[in-house]
């Protein structure tokens, strides 16, 4: 072990030239900024990762957990493969972004050989969260073993199976590329940074534990970010360039990857059997299936419509629950009402003169009465005058007999 600390880590320049940003200007770790990215890298920046499982082997290094990896898990970018060799844990993230840390980062050491001098590391931020999940699982089942004292005496922590680092892979896969260094001393130079731009949880009761045991007890591991260079680039990697690929434990001894074996074009990797391809197709052409969803319904709404219209013209189903019945009644019985009425009327207007005549017949008799009442029955006969015009009333005939009454006038006189 080297005699440094991360609490001294402004003096590492003077103690390790490529430390200083005059001897090695890309420096890790550095701040994360929008404005820093320069653009996008496509198929040239095309990252594949394949982890397998392993056994868990854990080093207290400079305050730091580190986990040593089984051979055979690697990544491939740009046509070369990098193996996993390592892990490290830091509390709090070695980057910021956009001037905030999150609770934790840990960084996957991938080297082309055993030196290691130089490689790619893929950095993971990681944040606080529920203690469930699959990414929980997988530091819960090290930590409370983890050494807490620095110390080159590597020990073996008792793990499932399935013990995959892949579990720490987030969902969305996009993430920045830049050219940096060793986060710690030597600080050599020749270091790849691939960084997640979503983070990954830790479990509450796992990062108060690293907090408690590694922070508290031996002070912090993390580097103070660097400036970024004027002319240093960030790229963007989108998601769709980072595939991700599980492999399940084998009951056969893990191969170890020759580099020199591997040829520099991408090499044919199938997907296995617990990777969804549809759920790969799913993401990649969500906006194109989402569209030919919504055509789709609108298809059968359209068909509906039409069969719908169809079986009300069909079946008369305006006219039978929609027109009122009574309104064809209600026209037939007015015209034969009207009629009633004028039959009515005619007929009580000539018994009304019938009645009128009948009382001209009264006043044939009334020779003996007094002169006043035969005036009386004189008025009465002048209204049987006017029934006299009316032409079909054979009861006016009777009026003719009034003349009598002329025979009062005399016995009047008389008097």
């Amino acid at each position: 072990m080297s005699n440094w600390s991360y609490k001294n880590n402004s003096k590492w320049a003077g103690m390790y030239p490529n430390c200083s940003s005059k001897n090695s200007p890309n420096q890790s770790p550095i701040n994360i900024s929008l404005k820093d990215i320069t653009q996008e890298c496509g198929a040239k920046c095309e990252i594949t990762i394949k982890y397998k499982p392993s056994k868990c082997y854990l080093v207290n290094d400079h305050n730091t957990i580190t986990i040593n990896y089984d051979a055979g898990s690697y990544i491939i970018y740009q046509n070369t493969w990098y193996e996993l060799t390592k892990a490290k844990i830091h509390i709090p993230s070695l980057h910021s972004f956009n001037g905030e840390r999150y609770a934790g980062e840990i960084c996957l050491y991938h080297c082309t050989d055993k030196q290691c001098d130089s490689g790619v590391i893929l950095s993971i931020p990681l944040y606080r969260g529920p203690d469930n999940g699959e990414s929980v699982d997988f530091i819960n089942q090290f930590i409370n073993q983890a050494p807490v004292n620095t110390s080159a005496v590597e020990r073996e922590v008792s793990v499932s199976d399935n013990w995959n680092i892949i579990s720490l892979i987030p969902e969305d896969r996009t993430c920045f590329v830049y050219a940096g260094s060793l986060p710690h001393p030597p600080c050599t130079p020749g270091w790849t940074w691939i960084v997640f731009n979503q983070p990954t949880r830790i479990g509450a009761t796992a990062l108060k534990t690293l907090q408690h045991n590694i922070v508290e007890k031996g002070g912090q591991n993390v580097r103070e970010t660097v400036p970024l260079k004027d002319y240093s680039k960030v790229y963007k990697v989108a998601h769709e360039w980072v595939k991700v690929y599980e492999e399940r434990p084998i009951k056969q001894t893990a191969i170890q990857v020759n580099p020199n074996d591997v040829p520099n074009n991408e090499p044919p990797i199938e997907a296995p059997s617990n990777y969804s391809v549809v759920e790969d197709y799913f993401n990649r052409y969500r906006t194109k299936l989402k569209n030919l969803m919504l055509f789709i319904m609108i298809i059968l709404i359209i068909a509906i419509s039409i069969k719908f219209a169809k079986y009300i013209i069909r079946n008369d189903i305006v006219n039978k629950y929609l027109v009122p019945e009574n309104l064809g009644n209600l026209a037939n019985m007015n015209p034969g009402n009207m009629g009633n009425m004028g039959n009515m009327n005619q007929g009580n207007m000539g018994n009304m003169g019938n009645q009128g005549n009948q009382g001209n017949q009264g006043n044939q008799g009334n020779q003996g009465n007094m002169g006043n009442q035969g005036n009386q029955g004189n008025q009465g006969n002048q209204g049987n005058q006017g029934n006299m015009g009316n032409q079909g009333n054979q009861g006016n005939k009777g009026n003719q007999g009034n003349k009598g009454n002329q025979g009062n006038q005399g016995n009047m006189n008389k008097k």
